[in-house]
């Protein structure tokens, strides 16, 4: 696979994983440009991990959580969070990051959202072992 395929296929699984759509060509675009430089490109055991990825989506949840709780300062992460950004500035995508009024039950959803996180970055975890 080039870089080209590589990383649309990694902005597709990105916005799938946030909104449940499909990635827009605009948003595919940018993402492409900005995971050019230095600090994003990723050497053979990242590349791996991001392959693992994009063959096996429903493991980005937990390696987006292990990558944050574990290895924050990871390159797959660093992209993750630049296609996450790019998403969430768009207005196709606005509907899915706008403000919400939420009531106070909706806490109690949030701290078991929080505890989910926290498990699927323990299950992540043993995914980075191998990469």
């Amino acid at each position: 696979m080039d870089e080209n395929s590589l990383s649309s296929a990694e902005i597709s699984i990105y916005c799938k994983y946030l909104t449940g759509q499909e990635v827009d060509e605009q948003s595919r675009a940018l993402f492409q440009r900005a995971i050019q430089h230095e600090e994003t490109v990723l050497n053979g055991k990242e590349l791996r991990l991001l392959q693992f990825i994009i063959r096996n989506p429903f493991t980005i949840g937990l390696i987006d959580s292990s990558l944050g709780l574990f290895r924050p300062k990871h390159r797959l992460r660093k992209r993750m969070i630049i296609g996450f950004a790019i998403l969430e500035t768009s207005p196709l995508y606005f509907n899915y990051f706008r403000p919400r009024v939420f009531s106070r039950a909706h806490l109690l959803t949030l701290m078991a959202k929080g505890l989910q996180e926290a498990l699927q970055g323990i299950a992540g975890s043993f995914i980075l072992l191998f990469y």
